[in-house]
């Protein structure tokens, strides 16, 4: 009765579209529907994957999930987000995640299927046929998060509700090997818009992640079967998943089974699984559909002049599908491609660290009062940056990886982990539900705190789960002979070297100190490289042992290691004055970007009736800095803090003088841009 109702009610929109005004905000209806009126065939631009691969050994290899261990501060900040909370909540505040079993017992055979979404306003628009696959998104990106925090923070109730999930996951599989979203009648038989490879990457990330954790081959069994199927019906043989009369962004967030194809290659050493992956890339660029969501596709890259302008997110998965392609095979014209990708990329980055997008890039520079970023588009960048890293070692990617997760992603949650913002820009004056650009507003759901952002879409708090265990699996990884540090960070890596159990401690509050020291544990002396990353914003590194040369950016200590050893090392941080796209100027210690943190109001415009949850606004209770510039030349007063136990209560701080035109100065105290709600980042400058 429930599905006939909102099925009478889908139509109800559709016949009076233009009538009802949708919770997505003006900036997403402009945008979200750019189908071509006619398929164009680029297979003329693709005869190069015809031709004879020569894959380019990647230089680092990632661990198992697991391997590497949460310490410290950041430890407790996922203890606090899984038990206290939105990544534990967030099935009880958002119903649909228990209600709709949509792998299972709920899964879609036609519109009457779409369940109830929330606090969502529909319109009849033609992308709304998307929402049959959306619940795949929050769902599964939840349990992605879920479960890691569950096995990385050892909580037992939160293991207990892994175990269910899973449990589900499998008995949910069809006899021929599927997993997935779709009734046999729908199954890769899509003419349009369907979420059908994106639903299955949530889930089988989620499997692969779990299958680390508790070495349960039927798990991996289970995915392996699911991909056989898959890889059979959207395949060279079969149909390609992206000639479509029209598609919104499931179809294209699809792409991204090349995570899962990454990961299982990785486990089992298949190379059928990295030769698919490249095959989904091929089958992506063949066929232009919508524009919103192809920026990666390769003939669109040859453009290297031209700008982004698609869905944020999107573009920044996809470079770990371009990476991925290009590493795999060695093709020079996808060399190219990556080159201009990375080109086009610098005109996207904030001084957060944050590629900008509040949903598009919409052939935008990157500008810190009037780009906002969205948290999905984060957590997909700071991903592909790893991805980068692991395939090329070139630590620029480290260094971006860092700077984006300890500024811009921490920058967007408060500080008990009881809501984050989906969109927020750099320099972020009131938080009001609306867009502010040079005195100019329209309304906007996304600026405001939630634990869940119901009205545009869950999708942002579920990938904010996924942060800190995808950031702690990146901080190590293996080389040829030994391992690398190279994410800086509280942190343990357990794993087995030349036959010996090994494990490395990172005993620091990095990045709230410059300190770390390393400690090794060994069940007998072994004999491995041992590589440290030299930061770029590093002008040395003082040691307690000899460190050697640098060279391409690290130092390698290769010797025989023994049971206790230590190494301690202090990076030598200087205050950088870097300039910004709006004229000013912020200021960059380390990986730590500062800010002026204004004070602020709440008030609470949403209650969950669920512990003390809330979705709020900000208002500033401002300081007057109008007239003020930042001169360059003058001596900044710092302090980091070795105590701290957790990442918001740290007393670390940089203070700077601002002066006017009378030469007056004010002394400001800037924190870390992670910590605050309301700030400024840029300042004028002389």
């Amino acid at each position: 009765m429930q599905k006939v109702i909102w099925l009478m009610i889908l139509c109800t929109l559709c016949a009076c579209q233009g009538e009802t005004e949708g919770s997505q905000g003006e900036n997403f209806v402009e945008q979200v529907n750019k189908v071509a009126e006619t398929i164009q065939d680029d297979s003329d631009a693709l005869q190069f994957f015809q031709n004879p691969v020569k894959p380019l050994p990647p230089k680092f290899e990632l661990f198992p999930s697991g391997s590497v261990q949460p310490k410290g501060w950041i430890l407790k900040m996922m203890q606090q987000d899984l038990q206290e909370g939105l990544v534990g909540a967030l099935s009880q505040l958002y119903p649909g995640i228990k209600a709709d079993d949509l792998y299972n017992t709920a899964r879609r055979g036609g519109m009457e299927d779409i369940p109830e979404m929330g606090d969502l306003v529909l319109t009849g628009a033609a992308w709304e046929k998307s929402i049959m696959w959306w619940n795949a998104e929050t769902i599964g990106n939840w349990w992605d998060g879920f479960v890691r925090h569950a096995f990385l923070t050892q909580d037992a109730a939160a293991i207990e509700q892994s175990h269910a999930i899973v449990d589900n996951l499998l008995q949910s599989q069809a006899q021929d090997g599927y997993i997935g979203i779709y009734k046999s009648n729908l199954r890769y038989q899509h003419e349009g818009s369907n979420g059908e490879l994106w639903a299955q990457t949530t889930a089988f990330r989620t499997l692969l992640a779990y299958y680390e954790f508790t070495q349960k081959v039927e798990v991996l069994a289970a995915v392996e079967k699911a991909m056989s199927v898959t890889m059979k019906a959207y395949g060279e043989e079969g149909r390609n998943p992206f000639y479509l009369k029209n598609a919104f962004g499931g179809v294209t967030h699809g792409l991204m089974l090349t995570d899962v194809c990454e990961t299982l290659y990785r486990i089992t050493g298949k190379k059928m699984y990295q030769d698919y992956a490249t095959y989904l890339y091929k089958a992506f660029s063949t066929y232009n559909i919508n524009r919103s969501f192809n920026d990666m596709r390769y003939p669109y890259l040859l453009e290297k002049d031209s700008l982004f302008e698609g869905h944020a997110v999107h573009t920044y998965e996809h470079i770990r599908s371009l990476t991925q392609a290009y590493y795999s095979t060695g093709y020079p014209e996808l060399e190219q491609a990556y080159q201009n990708m990375l080109a086009k990329l610098e005109t996207c980055l904030l001084p957060s660290g944050a590629g900008h997008g509040n949903e598009w890039i919409s052939k935008l520079e990157a500008h810190p009062d009037h780009t906002a970023s969205e948290y999905c588009s984060m957590l997909e960048l700071r991903n592909s940056y790893g991805s980068i890293l692991q395939k090329t070692g070139d630590l620029q990617f480290a260094d971006r990886a860092e700077k984006l997760t300890y500024n811009a992603m921490l920058g967007a949650r408060n500080s008990n982990g009881s809501a984050i913002t989906y969109s927020k820009p750099d320099n972020c004056y009131i938080m009001d539900g609306k867009h502010h650009e040079e005195g100019e507003t329209r309304d906007d759901p996304r600026y405001k705190y939630s634990p869940t952002h119901s009205e545009p879409a869950v999708c942002c708090t579920p990938n904010y789960g996924r942060n800190l265990p995808y950031f702690v699996e990146q901080m190590w990884m293996k080389t040829s002979d030994g391992v690398a540090a190279l994410l800086y960070g509280p942190s343990q890596l357990s794993t087995a070297i030349e036959g010996a159990n090994l494990s490395i401690e990172q005993l620091t509050n990095y990045p709230l100190s410059d300190e770390v020291t390393f400690t090794i544990t060994l069940d007998r002396p072994t004999t491995f490289s041992l590589l440290l990353r030299k930061p770029a914003w590093t002008t040395s590194i003082e040691s307690d042992a000899p460190l050697g040369e640098v060279t391409e950016g690290y130092y390698t200590l290769r010797k025989e290691w023994r049971d206790g050893d230590k190494i301690s090392i202090r990076f030598q941080n200087e205050v950088k004055i870097k300039s910004a796209n709006n004229q000013e100027k912020y200021l960059q210690r380390g990986p730590l970007v500062y800010a002026f943190e204004i004070e602020h109001r709440e008030e609470s415009i949403k209650e969950y009736g669920y512990r003390n949850f809330q979705d709020y606004y900000c208002f500033p209770i401002e300081e007057n800095l109008e007239g003020l510039v930042l001169p360059e030349a003058q001596t900044f007063n710092w302090k980091t803090d070795l105590q701290a136990q957790t990442f918001h209560e740290s007393e670390i701080f940089l203070e700077c003088k601002l002066s006017n035109a009378e030469q007056e100065e004010k002394t400001l105290r800037l924190v870390p841009m992670g910590k605050t709600i309301l700030r400024k980042v840029t300042f004028p400058a002389l």
